[in-house]
C-alpha cells in the first residue's frame, strides 16, 4: 500500500513536467515565428483587418461595437478588444504591423499543442511516441506558418481541439457532462470560422448515434444530442439575428458585396486558372493539397476505424467528427465552386493525420508492436518533408507564395510602407474629423497607420451612407477611392463601377513601386 501511495506522486510529477517541456518548446517555436512575422512586416492583409475591425469599436470616428462588422465571425477581433488600449502607453501596438494579431496566433497555437499532447497521453500512448507525435504536429510547416502569421486558424484550430478532447473524454469514459464543454467549444469555434457549422453537426448526429448504441434509448440519445447541439445552433442563431437586426442580412459572408461569396464570383476566373476549371481539375488540385501536407491521413483514417471496430474503443471517431468534418466540407465547398481552394483550408488534415497516427499506435495488435508504433509514427512524421514541398510550389500554395518565397515577402514589405507612406501624407494634411470618406473594405491598412484615424469616415460608421450621399452636407473634403478595390462603396456610389469614371483632374494619386495607380484623393 505505502508503494502504491508513493508511485503515485512520482508519476504525476512526471507528466506534468513533460507537459511543462511540451509548453516551453511550443513558446518557444511559436513566439519566435510571430516575432518573425511582425519584425519582417509580411503579416497577411487577413490578420491586419482582423486587428483594425477591433480598432473601429474602440478608436474609429463612431465608435460601436457593431463596428466589428459582420461579413467575418467576430471572435478573432474581439480578443483583441483588451488589449487595444495598451495602445497608448505603447508605440507600435496599434498599427498595420500591429504585433497583437500574430502574438495571439502564437499564444492560441502553444495552447493547442498542448491540448494536442495532452489527447496522445489519454490515447494511452508512451511517453516517447506520444512526444514525437506532438513534435510532428508542433514542427509542420504549416502549423508553423498560421502558429505566427496572425490569421484566424490558429485560434479555430485551438477550439477544434478543446473539441476533440472533451468528445474524446466523453467517448472513453461515458461521463455526460464532457458534452457541455464539447458543445461550448463548438460555438465559440463558429464565433471563429464559418466552417465549424460542419463539426457541429457532425459531433450532434455522432453523439446521438453513440448514445443510442450505448443505450437502446431514444430519448437519451436525443438529450445527449441536444446538450452538444444547442450551444452551437444558439451561436448560429444570435449571430445571424444580430446581423439582420443591425445590417438587414442574415449571413452577410453570402450576401453581401464584401462576403466569401462575391469574392469568389469577382475572382473565379483566376481560381479557374489555378485549380482546373471543371469538376475532375479541382478534384485532382484538392487531393494534390490533402496528401501534400498529410501524405498517409487516409490510410490511418482507415485504420483507425478499422481499430475502432474491432476493438469497439470508439475514440477514434473524435478526431474523425471533429477535425474530419471540417476538412469534409471546405472540399465539398472547394469542388463545388464557392471557394478560393487556399492552401490552409485544409491545415485540419494536419492534427488529423497525428491524433490518428496516435491512435493506431495505441490500439494496434501487440503482435510486432513495435514495427508497428514505429509505422504509425513515420506515416504522421513524413508530413513535414511533403508539405515543404507544396509549399516549394506556388500553384498549390498560393497564398503562403506570400511568406515561403522572397519575392512575395519582399512584395509584402513593399506594401505595407506604402500604406504607411499614403496614411503619412494624409495626416500632414491635418484635416479635421470626418475629411476623408473612405472603404474600410480595401483602406484598413491606412486607418491603422494613420495618426489621425478620426479624419476618416469608414464603412462601419453609422452615418456612412448619409455622408456618401451628401459629402458636402455633411462637411466631409475629400473620396479616398482604392483602385483595386472592385466593390468599393465610396466609388461605386459616386462613379459608378467603371474604374475609368473616376476624375482625374484637380486629384492626388499615390501609386505603387511598379508605376500603378493604388489610391486616388477627389475633393468633394
Amino acid at each position: 500500500m505505502s508503494t502504491d501511495t508513493a508511485a503515485a506522486p512520482t508519476a504525476r510529477t512526471g507528466r506534468l513536467s513533460e507537459r511543462r517541456l511540451v509548453v516551453i518548446a511550443a513558446a518557444v517555436i511559436y513566439l519566435a515565428a510571430a516575432y518573425w512575422f511582425w519584425h519582417h512586416q509580411v503579416l497577411p492583409g487577413d490578420a491586419v483587418s482582423r486587428v483594425a475591425n477591433a480598432y473601429y469599436v474602440l478608436y474609429s470616428r463612431d465608435p460601436h461595437l457593431a463596428a466589428i462588422g459582420f461579413v467575418w465571425n467576430p471572435l478573432p477581433s474581439l480578443i483583441f478588444l483588451p488589449f487595444l488600449p495598451l495602445g497608448q502607453i505603447i508605440p507600435g501596438l496599434i498599427s498595420n504591423q500591429s504585433p497583437l494579431a500574430p502574438l495571439v496566433s502564437a499564444v492560441m497555437t502553444i495552447a493547442t499543442v498542448a491540448v494536442a499532447h495532452d489527447v496522445l497521453r489519454r490515447i494511452g500512448l508512451g511517453r516517447v511516441p506520444r512526444l514525437v507525435l506532438t513534435a510532428a504536429l508542433a514542427l509542420h510547416p504549416l502549423i508553423l506558418i498560421y502558429g505566427g502569421n496572425g490569421m484566424s486558424e490558429a485560434l479555430f484550430l485551438f477550439l477544434l481541439m478543446l473539441a476533440v478532447r472533451s468528445m474524446h473524454r466523453w467517448l472513453a469514459e461515458n461521463r455526460v457532462e464532457q458534452l457541455v464543454p464539447l458543445g461550448l467549444a463548438l460555438a465559440l469555434a463558429y464565433g471563429a470560422r464559418y466552417e465549424a457549422l460542419a463539426p457541429a453537426a457532425a459531433v450532434t448526429v455522432v453523439v446521438a448515434g453513440v448514445t443510442w448504441w450505448r443505450t437502446r434509448q431514444w430519448a437519451l440519445a436525443r438529450a445527449d444530442a441536444v446538450l452538444v447541439g444547442l450551444p452551437p445552433f444558439l451561436a448560429v442563431a444570435l449571430w445571424a439575428l444580430a446581423g439582420k437586426v443591425i445590417v438587414n442580412q442574415w449571413f452577410a459572408t453570402f450576401s453581401s458585396q464584401y462576403g466569401n461569396s462575391t469574392q469568389v464570383k469577382n475572382s473565379a476566373t483566376d481560381i479557374a486558372s489555378a485549380t482546373g476549371g471543371d469538376l475532375g481539375g479541382r478534384t485532382a488540385y484538392w487531393l494534390e493539397q490533402l496528401l501534400g501536407l498529410s501524405p498517409f491521413a487516409l490510410v490511418l483514417a482507415v485504420f483507425a476505424m478499422v481499430v475502432c471496430w474491432q476493438r469497439q474503443r470508439l475514440t477514434a471517431l473524435a478526431p474523425i467528427a471533429v477535425l474530419g468534418s471540417v476538412l469534409a466540407f471546405d472540399g465539398l465547398a472547394f469542388l463545388s465552386g464557392t471557394s478560393f481552394g487556399w492552401l490552409r483550408f485544409n491545415i485540419t488534415v494536419v492534427p488529423l493525420g497525428v491524433l490518428l497516427a496516435g491512435h493506431v499506435a495505441a490500439h494496434l495488435s501487440v503482435h510486432r508492436r513495435q514495427v508497428n508504433v514505429a509505422a504509425a509514427l513515420t506515416m504522421a512524421v513524413m508530413a513535414i518533408p511533403a508539405t515543404l514541398l507544396v509549399l516549394d510550389r506556388p500553384r498549390l500554395a498560393r497564398g503562403e507564395t506570400d511568406w515561403a518565397t522572397t519575392a512575395g515577402a519582399e512584395g509584402r514589405q513593399r506594401q505595407a510602407r506604402f500604406h504607411e507612406r499614403v496614411a503619412a501624407d494624409l495626416d500632414a494634411m491635418d484635416l479635421p474629423d470626418g475629411a476623408v470618406v473612405t472603404d474600410a473594405q480595401y483602406a484598413f491598412e491606412l486607418v491603422l497607420a494613420s495618426n489621425h484615424p478620426r479624419q476618416f469616415v469608414i464603412t462601419p460608421d453609422r452615418d456612412f451612407p448619409a455622408v456618401v450621399a451628401d459629402p458636402a452636407g455633411h462637411r466631409a473634403r475629400y473620396l479616398l477611392l482604392s483602385a483595386s478595390g472592385v466593390d468599393d462603396a465610396v466609388r461605386t456610389l459616386r462613379f459608378g463601377r467603371d474604374f475609368a469614371a473616376v476624375p482625374t483632374d484637380g486629384v492626388r494619386v499615390w501609386r505603387d513601386a511598379a508605376g500603378a495607380v493604388q489610391w486616388t484623393l477627389v475633393p468633394v
